[in-house]
């Protein structure tokens, strides 16, 4: 190795040291009990589950590719996935997005739209009795704010349970109410046990103004925990939930139930799908003059 990168990343590591053994983590679960409620879940038995029948649990995922150059030459694919269960067939919708067609870049914000379009969607075919979204739900209610209201109040006249499952959790709520300038995920990692959960109180969850709760599950063997957002009038059925996905979510996983996992797969576009697709619809003159890039030209 480079002596340098060495130090470097030798005196990196010894600062996230200093912070991790800098909390005060004693009596950690007595504290965490002011701001919440733990719960044990358990997985399924089969007759349980047979009662999602049916209409099942469904997933929706969505991804972003971009190709071209430097802006405005360049373009960006758009897809939502709606994945009913193992049996039946998806539900996608796409849309291809471009400072050359004028608008500024609104990719981020157009996905979460695309999402939220695909899960009504799926919903009216699929009459699903779960969805289960990837990630949580407060770029919707930002970028996608009354079709995600029309989303929930659908979910609630179907009686169809809607659930964020966000892995890589940014949330401060736990850490703000207990007077530390930490992350959630700091402070909880390595402390829930398998199958065990936390949920936070609307009180002290900073999404509760966005009508969302929160609960903190580990339904895996890895330590780092997962976030499940619900809508608060569901805050009732949100043990129901993380059974489910305790249930869905291999123990040796990294905690994303298995039906997320797939659903990621069939909603992600590589660059070879996008060499594919530019190649076959886009005229070569037009490639050419608009998203030409140097070290692409090979394929062109």
């Amino acid at each position: 190795m480079r002596k340098g990168m060495e130090e470097a990343f030798c005196q990196f590591n010894q600062q996230l040291r200093q912070n991790y053994e800098a909390m005060d983590r004693s009596h950690l679960r007595e504290k965490l009990k002011k701001l919440g409620t733990f719960y044990s879940s358990h997985p399924l038995k089969k007759e349980e589950l047979e009662a999602y029948l049916p209409g099942s649990v469904a997933a929706v995922d969505g991804s972003m590719n971009q190709w071209g150059g430097a802006e405005p030459n360049v373009l960006h694919l758009l897809t939502a996935v709606f994945l009913p269960d193992l049996k039946r067939e998806s539900h996608e919708k796409a849309k291809v997005m471009s400072p050359l067609t004028g608008g500024e870049d609104r990719s981020k914000a157009a996905l979460s739209q695309l999402e939220v379009q695909v899960a009504r969607e799926g919903l009216d075919l699929y009459h699903s009795r779960v969805i289960l979204m990837d990630g949580g739900f407060i770029r919707y209610v930002a970028d996608a704010e009354q079709m995600f209201s029309d989303l929930v109040q659908a979910c609630k006249e179907r009686d169809c349970l809607l659930l964020g499952v966000i892995e890589d959790i940014k949330s401060t709520s736990i850490g703000e109410a207990m007077g530390m300038e930490l992350f959630d995920r700091e402070i909880l990692f390595g402390h829930l046990g398998l199958g065990e959960a936390f949920i936070l109180d609307s009180e002290y969850n900073k999404k509760t103004t966005s009508g969302v709760g929160t609960a903190y599950f580990r339904p895996s063997n890895n330590p780092q925990c997962v976030a499940i957002d619900f809508p608060i009038h569901e805050r009732e059925r949100i043990e129901e939930g993380l059974n489910l996905i305790h249930t869905l979510t291999p123990e040796g996983s990294r905690g994303i139930p298995l039906l997320l996992d797939l659903v990621d797969r069939y909603a992600r576009v590589t660059d070879r799908d996008m060499q594919a697709y530019i190649k076959s619809y886009i005229d070569e003159d037009l490639r050419r003059i608009y998203l030409d890039e140097a070290r692409k030209k090979r394929w062109l």
